[in-house]
């Protein structure tokens, strides 16, 4: 509430709503001056009624007030002492500032003169020594004018700003560099010839240069290691393609690959027979000879040149694989576009490429980061028709091993029959996958690995529609669930160990990031679906198998179990009759999936046939007929010592697949002394932790209090009352 706020608010107290109260206001005024006065003496200094803190707080006020105006004078007048001074200096400082610009202009000036004598008397140095002996000399004259040293000639321009200079400077430095480079590239080239290089097909006793030829070979490029030519390296480079660009080669290495580029250009240019779009193989295979060759001579005579030069990150034998392999990188740029005119042409290309890529890093260790023939191939032009083309020979694959007939559903290994059942076509179509992840693998670039991984999962996906038609299509090119089952089984099994590969679990660092929640694997959800479809044909498989026995059992569920006597204790139990058809049904249908499911499928499948027996027992038969002592005694036999048995050949605890049977059979062989009590229990509301305990106590695993309830009921001996079951009333 604002100050006007709280007067109004008094006021209206004080005069209140009646009219005539306005004649108080004289009084209100005068009652609110004595206050004011009031106030006012308190807040006197001299009045005794001021507060003593008040008056220390006002004091101490007035002392700093007086030091502050003290303090504001004398820097008021030490400002106008130092204005004094400032002005006294300006002037001096205006003419220092003169004077220092006129010495910093002669001292650049200076520095130019210099640079430029220096530069002079270089030149003349080096036109001295050039056609001298002395070729160190010549060499430390040259590294001085443009050298990687800190202090040399061209370094030192970098901080003046004089372009004229700088372009004289460089000027001299390329004459020098050309006339160097020439004089001892010839001296090179002229011991190279001496020696019979290059090395071409000849065993290492023959190619045996002697000593001193090698030791002068190791000086002259030791030479042309220094004589660099000026400025930046990297704009040396070789750009084939917007996207492939080839550092800079060494002078040495240049000469060494000379004659190897002359031998390479007339064998494959122009007319010649070698030069031919469908051999690529033919300059693959000779450059992978000239490196095997060579490169280990050049590795050991010229590494050490390189050092003692001053280049240490420099590989001198790998500099000279690459020479070489740019070489066949410049080939195929010239000849892709002709060679993807035809897809037989294309395809043969990339075959011969990665096999040529895979030799190079095997035999001569060549690494990814350097320039590759697969860089030209990896374009993206290029690069979709090399997936359209593995698509479609992966396709018309899958058509050729899928064809009607029973040869790709052979099993792959016959003395592999108790494992995988691996069907041949499953396992052609796998290695189809792995051939072009072993294709693609070496691409550099995790982005182009990626749309081959998409492919794969592409190919899988449409493998598996295939399998879907074969086995849905009618008449005699329908493929048997089983078959389909092992195919689906190897071909998860397989991705889900791919999924642990070092490879794969790169790729989906690269596509899902390397600080991913949980690591999983790209295949997750092919994985998944296959995984669905195998579950859906295990139920559809053991659902038919079910409904064949179903389909035998007449006799058996409609046997004499209400009326069936109880057999003297000298006789021994044996199957039922009825029940003989309906076994010996389902022992076949047993035995025939075991031999042509792979084991942990038919693991899967026993337990689900197990499973819907069970309820099939229990819900079609147990709970729609009578059992008299003799009959509950016979069907216990019947399931026990036969059904179970028959299981057990498969589980070794068969009575676990019967959970719901094995329950049934105890309470409908239980003493009627202990069935009728156990009835009057359940039927007594009991607690659930009382239930629990009671079925426990009994060996009941399955069964709750309705379905314990119900299977009692089934019993002739309990026949004295109603039971009410469920909120419905049985009779008896």
């Amino acid at each position: 509430m604002t100050v006007e706020e709280r007067v109004l608010a008094r006021l209206n107290r004080e005069l209140g709503s009646n009219f005539d109260a306005l004649a108080k206001s004289d009084d209100l005024v005068k009652k609110f001056q004595t206050d004011l006065d009031q106030l006012a003496a308190r807040l006197t200094l001299s009045d005794e009624n001021c507060a003593p803190e008040l008056k220390n707080a006002v004091q101490s006020c007035s002392w700093r007030y007086t030091e502050l105006e003290e303090a504001a004078d004398n820097l008021e007048a030490f400002q106008e002492k130092l204005q004094e001074k400032i002005d006294k200096h300006r002037d001096v400082m205006d003419r220092i500032e003169g004077h220092l610009a006129k010495i910093g202009k002669l001292e650049n000036q200076k520095e130019y003169f210099m640079i430029m004598q220096d530069i002079q008397n270089i030149g003349q140095e080096l036109t001295v020594s050039v056609h001298g002996k002395d070729d160190n000399k010549t060499i430390s004259l040259y590294v001085a004018l443009s050298g990687s040293l800190s202090n040399c000639i061209l370094d030192r321009l970098n901080g003046v700003d004089a372009p004229h200079l700088k372009i004289y400077a460089r000027n001299v430095a390329f004459y020098w560099h050309d006339i160097l480079k020439e004089k001892y590239a010839k001296e090179f080239e002229t011991i190279l010839r001496n020696i019979k290089w290059p090395n071409l097909n000849q065993s290492l006793e023959v190619f045996n240069p002697s000593k001193e030829n090698l030791h002068k070979l190791a000086i002259l490029a030791e030479y042309l290691f220094l004589v660099k030519v000026p400025g930046d390296q990297s704009l040396l480079s070789v750009k084939l393609t917007p996207s492939i660009i080839c550092p800079p080669i060494t002078a040495p290495n240049e000469l060494l690959l000379k004659p190897f580029r002359l031998r390479f250009q007339f064998h494959f240019s122009g007319s010649k027979q070698t030069n031919r779009l469908d051999k690529p193989e033919w300059y693959f295979t000779q450059i992978l000879s000239w490196a095997k060759e060579n490169h280990v001579f050049v590795g050991q005579n010229f590494q050490a040149a390189a050092l003692k030069a001053g280049i240490t990150s420099h590989n001198i034998r790998l500099e000279f694989v690459r020479g070489l392999v740019q070489l066949a990188i410049e080939k195929l740029v010239e000849d892709i576009d002709a060679i993807c005119q035809e897809e037989a042409l294309l395809a043969h290309l990339i075959d011969e490429v990665l096999a040529f890529e895979q030799e190079l890093k095997l035999s001569l260790g060549y690494p990814a980061s350097l320039p590759s023939v697969v860089s030209v191939l990896i374009q993206p032009k290029y690069l979709v028709k090399w997936m359209a083309i593995e698509e479609k020979f992966t396709s018309d694959k899958m058509d050729a091993m899928l064809k009607s007939g029973r040869e790709p559903w052979r099993f792959l290994d016959p003395a592999n029959l108790d494992d995988m059942k691996i069907p041949r076509c499953a396992d052609q179509f796998i290695r189809l996958l792995d051939a072009i992840k072993e294709r693609y693998c070496a691409l550099p670039q995790p982005g182009q690995q990626l749309q081959f991984l998409d492919l794969q999962l592409e190919l899988i996906d449409n493998f598996r529609r295939r399998l879907v038609q074969l086995h849905n299509s009618p008449g005699t090119d329908s493929v048997g669930s089983t078959k389909i089952l092992n195919a689906i089984n190897y071909i998860t099994s397989v991705l889900r160990e791919w999924g642990e590969n070092v490879h794969y679990l790169h790729l989906h660092a690269a596509l899902y990031g390397p600080n991913a929640d949980e690591i999983s694997s790209v295949f997750d959800k092919t994985i998944e679906e296959l995984d669905h479809w195998q579950r859906t044909l295990v139920k559809e498989l053991s659902g038919r198998v079910v409904e064949e026995v179903k389909g035998k059992s007449r006799l058996y569920r409609h046997d004499a179990w209400p009326t069936m006597n109880q057999l003297d204790t000298k006789e021994t139990f044996m199957l039922s009759a009825s029940a003989s058809e309906m076994f010996q049904l389902l022992v076949n249908n047993l035995h025939n999936l075991e031999a042509e499911l792979s084991a942990n499928v038919f693991s899967v499948v026993i337990r689900m046939i197990a499973l819907q027996f069970d309820e099939w027992i229990i819900d079609g038969m147990v709970m729609n007929t009578k059992f008299s002592t003799g009959g509950a005694l016979q069907f216990q036999f019947d399931m026990t010592r036969n059904l179970f048995a028959l299981f057990g050949q498969y589980a070794r605890k068969p009575s676990l697949l019967f959970k719901r049977i094995n329950d049934a059979c105890t309470l409908l062989t239980l003493p009627l002394g202990s069935a009728m009590l156990l009835h009057e229990t359940l039927e007594s509301n009991p607690s659930e932790e009382t239930v629990a305990s009671t079925l426990k106590e009994l060996g009941l695993t399955v069964l709750n209090k309705t379905g314990v309830v119900e299977v009692l009921a089934r019993r002739n001996d309990i026949v004295h009352s109603k039971i009410t079951v469920a909120g419905r009333e049985l009779s008896y």
